[in-house]
């Protein structure tokens, strides 16, 4: 039985026990600070909607207000689970036990709401590349990952980021896997949207393991059709001034279509690399063979997080490369956070994010 299968079937459950575990604290202090069990029926209307409706990790929930109250809800509470020690403390040292709760339930909510429909931020930074010739420095690379296109992210969604990225002015842009959530349903849409990215040295994507949840061979065809370089194991030269720039990309690792040495195999030498690999853990093997940057994707930051200690957050049970920049010798790797969601479209310090990536000579 596969992994896939096994979560599919108990995931309901699982599901269904973990937002009990988080609701429970904020709604025991309200059922208590109300002296009635309002709470706990409230939150049961709130979340039962929502609930029945999935069905595994990789299927998502049709966008309406019931998703976005239920999935608003279940924000707010682990933000309280989150307050409840420091509160606890705060009140320990003298702060008024009223006002102290009234402020973490008024912080969760906040943060519990933003978790929800948060915008992606526009990260910036900068690489440095021995050998780097001087024509490529400052070259500035776009970075765009796990779309996942689907009922929680519509085309003029994508359509929104791609037309940011464009606003930049890049030399180059690129799109690191799961573009779709799964499929075909949305596949035309985001292949459109996409195919609006503009740069000086053209758009180039790989794909992630998502974008096999449907017919992979149709989905690359589509995105070429509307202007998508799609790197399979290949690579592709780039020229400024004279110098070259070799962008190389590999297929899915979960299908176990990729081959690093294909993708490198028409380097030239002494030029510099950039490998779209969507899965981090690709990045010791580059490394090994001199690439000085990889861009990735897949973690989402783990989508919960805590916020600014990025081993904290659950993509360290996939990985060690949860999300930003690794140096390991002289190979970079940036790990992109994703502009989109894989199941509930929630994050929590994890936020949504746009990369630019800066070349510099070393």
């Amino acid at each position: 039985m596969s992994l896939r299968t096994l979560l599919q079937g108990r995931f309901p459950l699982m599901a269904g026990l973990l937002v009990t575990v988080v609701q429970l604290p904020p709604v025991l202090w309200l059922c208590a600070a109300t002296h009635t069990p309002l709470p706990a029926v409230v939150a049961l209307l709130v979340s039962w909607p929502y609930l029945r409706k999935l069905e595994s990790p990789w299927t998502a929930t049709p966008r309406s207000p019931s998703t976005y109250l239920a999935l608003g809800w279940w924000s707010a509470c682990l933000v309280f689970d989150l307050l409840m020690l420091p509160a606890l403390l705060a009140i320990r040292a003298g702060a008024p036990g009223g006002a102290t709760w009234a402020l973490a339930g008024g912080l969760a909510l906040v943060v519990g709401g933003d978790a929800v429909l948060g915008r992606p931020r526009l990260r910036r930074r900068t690489v440095r590349v021995e050998g780097l010739p001087p024509e490529l420095d400052g070259y500035r690379i776009g970075q765009l990952s796990d779309v996942h296109c689907g009922p929680h992210v519509p085309e003029a969604r994508v359509a929104s980021w791609v037309s940011r990225l464009n606003g930049l002015d890049l030399d180059l842009v690129t799109v690191t896997g799961d573009l779709i959530t799964h499929g075909s349903s949305h596949v035309d849409a985001v292949a459109r949207a996409l195919g609006g990215l503009r740069a000086k040295d053209g758009a180039f994507a790989c794909m992630g393991n998502h974008d096999y949840f449907t017919d992979g061979e149709h989905f690359v065809r589509e995105l070429q059709r509307h202007g998508l370089q799609v790197l399979r194991n290949r690579g592709v030269v780039v020229e400024r001034g004279g110098a070259r720039l070799y962008v190389a990309g590999v297929d899915d690792t979960w299908t176990s279509r990729h081959d690093l040495g294909r993708a490198l195999a028409a380097r030239p030498e002494g030029a510099p690399t950039v490998l779209l690999a969507h899965d981090p853990d690709l990045f010791p093997q580059a490394q090994a063979r001199g690439v000085e940057l990889t861009l990735s994707g897949h973690t989402h930051g783990g989508q919960l997080a805590v916020p600014g200690v990025r081993r904290l957050s659950l993509a360290r049970f996939i990985t060690r490369w949860t999300a930003g920049l690794y140096r390991q010798g002289r190979s970079w790797l940036y790990v992109n956070r994703g502009a989109g969601t894989t199941g509930p479209p929630v994050r929590l310090g994890a936020p949504p994010e746009l990369a630019v990536i800066t070349l510099r000579r070393a």
